[in-house]
């Protein structure tokens, strides 16, 4: 017997396909079962879309067409009496009046029973016409069975239709479990602030982003200059709009299919893929479209400064093969970009690894060291009064042969390991202690030497008693001698070991000073407690001085309790003579900087320490090339080369 018409072929994924197939197959059976002419199977249309199923009809077009007006008034009538029972309604038992018993067309019998689903609301009907019987009536045990057989299968398509119902509930169950972890994964993966990938989730999408080493990526890293200071000037609030503000700039600025996440506090990264490997100046270009994007989005916010940020980026797979490294490569250019100042975007290269590998610069330290390429220089504190030079302190730089003359800045990892601290501090007072003792004869008396120490020596119970035999080993004395120790070493420490080794260094004969005084988070009161002789403050309020009302009153505080607590003063940064008069009519005992006196490697210091009848000897030590006396000397370059690789640092002391 031919199809009619068949159900609708639904969707695969949604598991309507199987359930279409099996109600067809009941239909089928319903005609083998009942010698039926005509089959159809209809559904409601609401429950039709609901489950995503069609109808099935079977039979000849006279056939279904004679049993069409039985099937859609039975559905019609208990669609209504089933749905008037309310959702959750139970569904009524099988009984008689679910079948309908009547004859159609030319008085063929037909049948038809009522199909409902669990919740109780009519689904649909099953209904069949018995063509064969040629209008005769059916004897009463044919018309049982045919109901009983109809009853039975109605209850298979039930079964179907309700298992249909369950599948789909599941599904929408699960959708929305599915969903929900979405959102849990996706805001697992946010930050908060800014609504970037966090830095998880930064480096598992990257991850997945260079597995193909034949598909080029750029890692750029970027990192907001000051940003503390911003949060110190303009609080807390304004910080965070400044953050999402460049979070915005980059997230816009980065192609699609880019990775975008906030690193840190105020480090963000991205990872571009690139069509291709790209030259220089493209990827130029590349990070100079980030630094204008940023620039104009926080241009808005008038204020001074604001917008500047240090960029590094590396790229894959040139610079590195996995992503590991490559964020390695990408964070010395960071460190690169940040040591030549703010503002600056750098791609990595060999030279900058070879410069600003810290681990790899470890490794050749102690090498260096035994090579004397790691050599002291000596820069004058001078009398700001006189002129004349007081104390030299011991500067490390390390006369590497491939990159010249290094300040401390340059390699500050040897000063987080506490072995290569302590190794470099032992190191740098023995080859100082050598020079002094052996210029000492052509300086002014009581010139003292300064050494830095770091909070690696002080813990250490043993480094005094080192410091001790090299001493001997130079005849130097403990009076001759000046500890500097920065100010953030000391403070809590009121009885620890960094105490108590400070205190027997000045029991011993030593003085000592507290350096870059002001830049830690003690207050004043503090300086009775501690064993200290000197302050030296930190030349970010020196430089102003001038100037800056609030720098000479910060000053002018620290001298004042400096002074009725006994202390000297040494002002640091001093580059000219109109600051060197400031602090000299302040009452500042010293000056140091670079307007009175640039480092000096060993063999200048014992060039100017060569005793003559016709020059004072303390005023030459203090003197830059060239320059008047040391309270007069101007802000003038140095004449040596390595003097003037050196004058670029802030410091440079071996505890920086």
């Amino acid at each position: 017997m031919p199809w009619r018409r068949l159900f609708s072929d639904p969707a695969e994924d949604d598991g309507a396909r199987p359930a279409a197939r099996a109600l067809r197959d009941v239909a089928r059976l319903t005609e083998q079962l009942t010698g039926a002419s005509a089959v159809i199977l209809s559904l409601t249309p609401d429950r039709a879309a609901q489950l995503g199923l069609g109808d099935c009809m079977i039979g000849d077009d006279a056939g279904v067409d004679a049993l069409l007006p039985l099937a859609t008034e039975c559905l019609q009538g208990f669609a209504g009496a089933g749905n008037g029972a309310g959702a959750e309604a139970q569904p009524p038992a099988i009984s008689e009046p679910l079948i309908t018993d009547r004859t159609v067309g030319p008085g063929d019998p037909a049948m038809a029973r009522a199909l409902f689903l669990r919740t109780g609301a009519c689904a649909g009907v099953l209904a069949l016409c018995l063509g064969s019987a040629r209008g005769r009536p059916l004897d009463a045990a044919a018309r049982d069975r045919i109901s009983r057989g109809l009853d039975l299968l109605g209850a298979t398509v039930e079964t179907l239709l309700n298992d249909r119902l369950r599948d789909l509930e599941l599904r929408q169950r699960l959708a929305a479990v599915h969903t929900e972890m979405q959102a849990l994964q996706r805001a697992s993966e946010c930050d908060p602030l800014t609504g970037l990938t966090n830095i998880k989730a930064f480096e598992s999408y990257s991850r997945a982003l260079l597995q193909d080493s034949a598909r080029p990526a750029l890692l750029v890293l970027f990192d907001i200059d000051r940003f503390k200071a911003i949060n110190d000037r303009y609080g807390h609030q304004f910080g965070d709009l400044c953050l999402r503000t460049v979070a915005g700039a980059v997230r816009d600025c980065a192609p699609e299919g880019a990775v975008v996440g906030r690193l840190g506090g105020d480090e963000f990264g991205v990872v571009l893929p690139l069509d291709q490997p790209e030259e220089l100046a493209a990827l130029r270009r590349r990070l100079d479209a980030f630094t204008n994007a940023i620039l104009r989005v926080t241009a808005p916010l008038d204020k001074p400064g604001l917008g500047r940020v240090s960029i590094g980026a590396a790229q894959f797979p040139r610079d590195a093969a996995d992503y590991e490294w490559l964020y390695n490569r990408a964070d010395l250019a960071l460190y690169a970009s940040k040591s030549v100042g703010h503002g600056a975007a750098t791609l990595y290269d060999a030279g900058i690894g070879a410069r600003y590998d810290h681990a790899e610069l470890a490794k050749t330290f102690r090498d260096a060291c035994r090579a004397g390429e790691v050599v002291p220089y000596f820069q004058p504190m001078v009398d700001l009064g006189t002129g004349a030079v007081q104390v030299l302190e011991v500067l490390c730089r390390w006369n590497n042969p491939r990159h010249g003359l290094m300040a401390p800045e340059a390699f500050p990892s040897i000063f987080t390991d506490p072995q290569f601290a302590s190794d470099l501090t032992r190191h740098m007072a023995r080859e100082s202690l050598a020079v002094f003792a052996e210029a000492r004869p052509g300086l002014a008396p009581g010139v003292k030497l300064s050494l830095n120490l770091t909070y690696f020596d002080l813990m250490d119970r043993e480094f005094v008693f080192d410091l001790q035999m090299m001493l001997a080993d130079t005849g130097v004395g403990w009076s001759e001698l000046v500890i500097e120790v920065q100010e953030t070493v000391v403070l809590d420490e009121g009885s620890g070991q960094v105490f108590r080794s400070l205190t027997e260094l000045r029991r011993r004969g030593a003085e000592i000073a507290l350096d870059d005084y002001g830049t830690g988070y003690g207050t004043l009161s503090h300086l009775q407690t501690w064993p200290v002789d000197m302050v030296k403050i930190d030349r970010s309020f020196v430089g102003g001085i001038g100037t800056s009302r609030r720098d000479r009153a910060i000053v002018a505080s620290i001298l004042q309790l400096s002074q009725e607590l006994g202390f000297r003063v040494v002002a640091e940064g001093v580059e000219g003579p109109a600051q060197a008069a400031v602090l000299r009519d302040m009452g500042c005992d010293l000056g140091q900087g670079y307007g009175l006196g640039y480092p000096m490697e060993p063999a200048e210091l014992l060039r100017r320490a060569t005793p003559r009848a016709d020059r004072s000897r303390s005023a030459e030590l203090g003197r830059p090339a060239g320059a008047g006396t040391a309270a007069q000397a101007d802000d003038r370059e140095p004449s040596d080369p390595k003097d003037k690789s050196s004058a670029g640092t802030r410091k440079g002391c071996i505890s920086s």
